[in-house]
């Protein structure tokens, strides 16, 4: 009975020691929830209210701060595939972004590949010479890129928007390589000894390992390719070639002289949002799982 004695207060003790700790985490997990849901809300709040008036009537006034349509319609999406043809520009950025994400992805690992495993002359060097090209502002290639194009008779040419795709990128190379740090150099070795050669080795040992990173590579390449704006404007000038942003640029500058130039701009705008939203809510589970292992590596 004395043992039960001492026991029981203690025990009281440390019940009434745990309430107040589990209700404060509860309470803490409540109120950060409800933050994030609210700043959610606010940040797509916008976006829904374009939704929704691309859904509305051209004859029909709607209050732009509500995202319901005052009368459903899809007369906007209809009029920017009839009028303004752009299922052609569509087209256009499909067959260019896609091109130059597999080639950019594809030059990126290999290049990514030899500066992590292969040994040779100079690598170290060429290796901070890519990081240094990081630093510079992508602005300061256009002119530069211009001229070797423009000698190349590549301007109103979707290839001189590809072939710079060739060689990756700085940011692509150096985010393979940081990933290919991750691949076991024993388990390359064995494969040498087994007879197997460095392309075999890319191609059959590294690149399987490497698919989640290889998607996070294509899916920040086809992004940016996606939503790329100056240069395509600058290289192109033909319409009928134009890519969906640079078409919706042009669209939007002539709101002046076409009353529904403004509403359609909406409707394409949430049609280019389509792809981006997609590939991030394919993609978002890779993602950060990705990146934390190439920073660590």
């Amino acid at each position: 009975m004395a043992h039960l004695d001492v026991t029981r207060p203690v025990t009281l003790e440390v019940r009434e020691a745990r309430r107040p700790i589990v209700g404060y985490f509860t309470l803490s997990a409540v109120l950060s929830t409800t933050v994030a849901a609210t700043l959610a809300i606010i940040f797509v709040w916008p976006f829904l209210c374009m939704v929704g008036q691309s859904f509305n009537s051209l004859d029909v006034l709607m209050n732009t701060l509500w995202p319901i349509p005052s009368e459903f319609t899809t007369e906007l999406y209809e009029l920017m595939v009839t009028r303004y043809r752009f299922h052609e520009y569509i087209w256009n950025s499909v067959l260019v972004v896609f091109t130059s994400t597999l080639l950019s992805v594809f030059a990126s690992a290999l290049a990514g590949y030899a500066l992590a495993k292969c040994e040779f002359p100079g690598r170290d060097l060429l290796f901070v010479m890519i990081l240094a090209i990081m630093l510079l502002p992508s602005e300061t290639m256009l002119i530069p890129r211009f001229v070797v194009m423009q000698d190349l008779k590549l301007v109103n040419n979707y290839w001189g928007l590809i072939l710079p795709s060739v060689g990756g990128g700085a940011f692509g190379i150096f985010l393979m390589r940081q990933f290919m740090l991750q691949v076991p150099t024993e388990m390359l070795e064995a494969a040498r000894i087994d007879g197997a050669s460095e392309l075999g080795l890319f191609t059959r040992v590294v690149v399987p390992t490497m698919l989640g990173p290889i998607g996070v590579l294509a899916t920040l390449s086809l992004r940016g390719g996606w939503n790329a704006l100056l240069w395509p404007q600058i290289l192109i000038t033909d319409e009928r070639k134009m890519l969906l942003m640079p078409a919706i640029a042009r669209l939007n500058n002539l709101t002046v002289a076409d009353p529904h130039a403004r509403r359609v701009v909406i409707a394409a705008a949430i049609t280019a949002a389509v792809v981006p939203l997609g590939l991030y809510s394919y993609s978002q589970r890779y993602f950060i799982a990705s990146l934390a292992g190439a920073i660590k590596g």
